[in-house]
């Protein structure tokens, strides 16, 4: 049992909790500029490559190999893009935080290339709704991390 009252940090220690929490402040806001300009045009435009090329290798029999493959390879780039991107910067938009009471469009837009989808599978079938949903979900993912980066740059 602790008998000595509480007790009270000394201003040695208090400065030191300061300098670790003002490094942290500083190595965050570096490592969300880090987000290259490049990379919502191609986190954008390899999705919706991807997405629309599973959709429509079934249209073309004749090239379904070769488009499906260019569909899988933009696919994965898509992946590693986002992975080396997001690891290197050390945030991913996706999973920032939300002040209570969010805007609509923070969980409608998500949906929209899911309806993109239906309404595409509705027109034109299976081949649709890749296309639909990649294209959209390819203008989403672009705009969204170029929201992201704008603003990370204009907060640091």
């Amino acid at each position: 049992m602790n008998t000595s009252g509480p007790m009270r940090p000394s201003a040695e220690s208090a400065a030191a909790a300061l300098r670790t929490a003002r490094a942290a402040e500083n190595a965050a806001r570096q490592s969300a500029r880090s987000v290259p300009a490049w990379y919502p045009a191609v986190h954008g435009l390899l999705l919706a490559a991807a997405m629309t090329g599973f959709g429509l290798a079934r249209v073309w029999p004749r090239w379904q190999d070769w488009v499906l493959a260019a569909a899988l390879l933009c696919a994965g780039a898509f992946l590693v893009v986002t992975w080396r991107v997001q690891r290197a910067s050390g945030v991913a938009p996706w999973f920032a935080r939300r002040e209570r009471g969010t805007a609509w469009h923070a969980w409608v837009l998500p949906l929209i290339p899911f309806a993109a989808g239906l309404v595409g599978a509705l027109l034109f079938g299976g081949a649709g709704a890749f296309t639909g949903f990649g294209v959209v979900a390819g203008a989403v993912s672009w705009l969204q991390a170029d929201r992201a980066r704008s603003d990370t740059r204009e907060t640091s």
